[in-house]
């Protein structure tokens, strides 16, 4: 038997359950995490994933009461023999949350907190904190408050301050949740780089396997506290309907492999878009182009009732920061629109002027017909719901049901209508079950799904969803959004999201909106912007995997507004060679 001390990492037979808790969230995990091994542990929405991350640096079982059965092992010490602080030492851990974790009055301070209190030399901690904030992208960023940064921002500022501390084992929850296209493939090449070079352990727990499939050593996949499949990422890849059917998400151009497999079933499942060129430029034929059938040409807005109009806003917040330089654009009855951009681009600011919850600082902005500097954000509640970036400033109530209740009680729906709308809303987004719970006893992704039905028995006209599925897996957020999407074709619902996963914004929007600086950068057809890969790489966004596959294969006659695996599948399918 290999030495322990080789492994940085080992969970014997653990298990553990909550406080009040009646199932085990982890039941009977074996595990062992190599040094300098990057492991990636994914798994559908309450599968155990965050609870695996709190054993690893001891909040489980020195902060989170319950249940502990087994042995956690770090670096050779047992986790329950040894304390939080000299566990953080060795382990770093990024919460879900990150703002959760955000607790000094300046960027700077925030991520020089850590190897203060370890006394570290105030020369090398200067060097840390600078590094990291640069390797964040927060230069510049030293003196703002961590609460004051968006939420791609916040979470930038905890991993730096992780970073600065310089732990041999990382455990991070999601780290890239809240980050922009080009910076979450940033950090999470950052963070192989650092497992490789510097033999750090790096244990990521992740939903996306397109950008983190191909840098890690391992995948782990938990469901309902087990584990249920554990491998080689190109081994498992191969199970790629299983992986599917038990919610996760495969890369794009391997999912387009896989379709093509009952023609050519040789086909290797690329796991990056550098290996999908290869592997169908083989198959591709090479006398005759391939006649794109899909095209942005044609495609039009219906033309509708404008409802929100947005003159020339500025938006100066009272530190000074200007998140807004003159804005126009229009939103129409029925629009499907995605609202796109770097982190800190205003578009968080930009929705909040919609509901009144921010006011113009300079400019207008109308919402059916009424000016929102002089309206009463409970009048345009009652036009445009809004569901927060993080459900826990929207949840205050000490149930479900009675979230669900709030809003039409406060707009005296009567109570019959109130319970009507409670139990189709409940039905619809799948709360039925936890009614009766207390929300900030679930996970996130159940309190993003009350915060949006607790807008939806409201019955607004408009719902403005910022990231829909952060936090989710991808069965539910797929889910969440074919709701969004029925609510838009047949309750004629206005839908717009705040998203850095390009690739629902170019599945389910019909129009999209990049910011930059504040500024509309790209207002059009979602298509005809997503074809527009230079632009879009000005502000850290990528288009689809699916959509850069067609611009590489360009020469074979693909077109350059691919937007889904389906429209792929079915236009290489007809040329691909048997």
């Amino acid at each position: 038997m290999e030495d322990m001390m080789s492994d940085a990492i080992v969970l014997e037979n653990v298990t553990y359950t909550y406080s009040g808790g009646t199932k085990p969230a982890l039941d009977a995990i074996e595990l062992r995490v190599r040094q300098g091994e990057t492991l990636m542990v994914t798994g559908p929405s309450g599968a155990g994933k965050t609870t695996l991350c709190r054993c690893l640096n001891g909040l489980i079982p020195h902060y989170f009461r319950g249940k502990i059965r087994g042995n956690v092992i770090v670096n050779g010490t047992n986790t329950r023999e040894s304390t939080i602080s000299a566990l953080s030492h060795v382990v770093g851990l990024l919460f879900q949350d990150p703002a959760s974790q955000l607790v000094n009055p300046t960027v700077i301070d925030e991520v020089a907190f850590g190897p203060e209190n370890y006394g570290v030399a105030p020369s090398e901690i200067r060097t840390r904190a600078m590094k990291a904030l640069e390797l964040m992208r927060l230069k510049g960023y030293e003196e703002r408050g961590p609460h004051s940064l968006s939420g791609g921002e916040q979470q930038a500022c905890a991993l730096a301050a992780i970073v600065a501390m310089n732990p041999s084992v990382y455990v991070l929850d999601e780290p890239t949740s809240n980050l922009d296209p080009i910076g979450s493939s940033m950090v999470l090449n950052l963070m192989a780089e650092l497992a490789q070079q510097q033999k750090r352990t790096m244990i990521i727990v992740e939903h996306k396997m397109e950008e983190l499939l191909h840098l890690v050593d391992r995948l782990v996949v938990l469901d309902k506290g087990t584990i249920v499949l554990e491998g080689k990422p190109r081994e498992l890849l191969e199970n790629i309907e299983l992986m599917e059917k038990m919610g996760l998400k495969p890369p794009q151009v391997a999912l387009v492999a896989s379709k093509l497999r009952a023609k050519r079933p040789d086909l290797p499942l690329p796991m990056t878009l550098d290996e999908a060129v290869k592997v169908f430029q083989k198959v591709l034929p090479t006398s005759t182009r391939v006649k794109p059938v899909v095209s942005n040409q044609g495609e039009r807005l219906p033309e509708t009732e404008t409802i929100i109009e947005v003159k020339d806003l500025w938006h100066i917040y009272p530190a000074g920061t200007i998140a807004l330089k003159g804005v126009n654009l229009e939103i129409s009855r029925g629009e499907f629109t995605a609202i796109i951009g770097q982190n800190g681009s205003g578009k968080t600011t930009l929705v909040k002027h919609f509901n009144g919850l921010l006011k113009p600082t300079k400019g207008a902005v109308h919402v059916f017909g009424m000016d929102t500097k002089n309206a009463a954000i409970a009048d345009l509640s009652r036009k445009v719901g809004y569901c927060f970036q993080n459900p826990d400033h929207q949840i205050c109530c000490e149930t479900v049901q009675k979230e669900l209740e709030f809003g039409p009680r406060n707009l005296h729906v009567p109570e019959d209508e109130i319970r009507k709308r409670v139990g189709e809303v409940a039905s619809a987004v799948g709360l039925q079950e936890i009614l009766g719970v207390n929300p900030f006893s679930v996970s996130k992704g159940e309190r993003q799904r009350i915060t949006v039905a607790s807008l939806l028995t409201m019955s607004p006209d408009v719902l403005v969803v910022d990231e829909p599925t952060t936090g989710q897996d991808y069965r539910m957020g797929r889910e969440m959004m074919e709701f969004y999407k029925q609510l838009n074709e047949a309750g004629g619902k206005t839908i717009v999201v705040i998203t850095h996963d390009m690739n629902i914004a170019a599945e389910y929007s019909k129009r999209v909106i990049v910011l930059k600086e504040g500024q509309v950068l790209a207002d059009g057809m979602t298509r005809e912007v997503f074809a527009q890969t230079e632009l879009l790489e000005t502000t850290y966004l990528k288009p689809p995997q699916v959509t850069r596959l067609g611009q590489a294969l360009k020469e074979y006659g693909l077109p350059a507004d691919l937007l889904t695996v389906d429209e792929a599948a079915k236009l290489l399918e007809g040329n691909i060679a048997a």
